[in-house]
């Protein structure tokens, strides 16, 4: 059974569309609970293993724990925070500050 993505529902047609596409085995789902809740991000926030902040940003190791906790690849992860415009901190290869 696919992990569950929780979007607010002005993300949900963008997000659902994007992992469909991508072929990420991922449930999107508003207003329920899930694995991961996707929230808007006002001030580039960090996100947490349990919340991504679509504009805001996450460490390279909750990013990798993420997406095992999502069952993805890293591959897929680092789309999907692509598409959310998450960037990636504290870089474990050092290519992000």
């Amino acid at each position: 059974m696919p992990s569950t993505l929780v979007v607010p529902g002005t993300l949900l047609n963008s997000v659902s569309e994007f992992v469909r596409a991508e072929k990420i085995a991922l449930d999107v789902v508003t207003g329920e609970e899930g694995t991961v809740c996707i929230v808007q991000s006002e001030t580039r926030r960090q996100s947490t293993l349990l919340v991504l902040e679509a504009g805001g940003w996450i460490t390279c190791s909750a990013a990798h724990a993420m997406a095992a906790n999502l069952g993805i690849t890293l591959q897929a992860m680092g789309k999907l925070l692509d598409h959310l415009d998450i960037r990636i901190r504290v870089c474990e290869l050092g290519c992000f500050d």
